[in-house]
């Protein structure tokens, strides 16, 4: 069982902090939390993580699994657009938590966390729920992912190409709504 932890808006983050910029899914654990490191948030960018449109998708092969998190401005327009590589098999199995889908309707929550890299602040908390087929979609790849001993090469080739590339190959949707 996890133990309580205050989070505040505008106060420093009491969870470790990714070292480098950009989003870290930190899913199947006590929860799934998205971890997003920017230095210096606008506040454009604030706004845009604490209330805007987002959309999410993956890129899966075998052994990987890449997350893509595009951020959308009051007037709909792309602002921030962010990958997140995720390995289940990096987790220790007494730790990780598999989510049971019980219908076709059962989405998956996640908490999205921003983070000022800069002074250590919480810019933006907010909790969104994955679309049921996105949701299905990620927890299939998951258990094909354990199962597989290979995807570094598929990491890296992913690694080569901009975020926005890698947004425009997956399917997407919006989440939260």
């Amino acid at each position: 069982m996890s133990e309580f932890i205050k989070l505040s808006v505008g106060e420093k983050y009491p969870l470790p902090i990714p070292k480098n910029e950009g989003a870290h899914a930190e899913f199947l654990r006590d929860g799934n939390i998205l971890k997003i490191r920017l230095d210096s948030i606008t506040p454009v960018e604030e706004k845009s993580l604490r209330t805007g449109t987002v959309k999410a998708g993956i890129l899966t092969a075998p052994g990987a699994i890449l997350w893509l998190f595009r951020f959308f401005d009051k007037k709909e327009r792309p602002l921030l657009t962010l990958d997140a590589p995720f390995d289940a098999r990096l987790i220790p199995t007494d730790q990780i938590q598999f989510h049971n889908i019980q219908n076709s309707e059962q989405r998956l929550l996640i908490e999205m966390h921003a983070i000022d890299g800069s002074t250590g602040i919480l810019h933006a908390f907010r909790a969104v729920t994955l679309p049921p087929e996105l949701a299905l979609q990620f927890l299939c790849a998951v258990q094909d992912q354990l199962a597989s001993v290979v995807g570094e090469d598929v990491y890296r080739l992913w690694m080569q190409k901009e975020p926005v590339e890698l947004f425009k190959m997956a399917k997407t949707c919006v989440i939260g709504k």
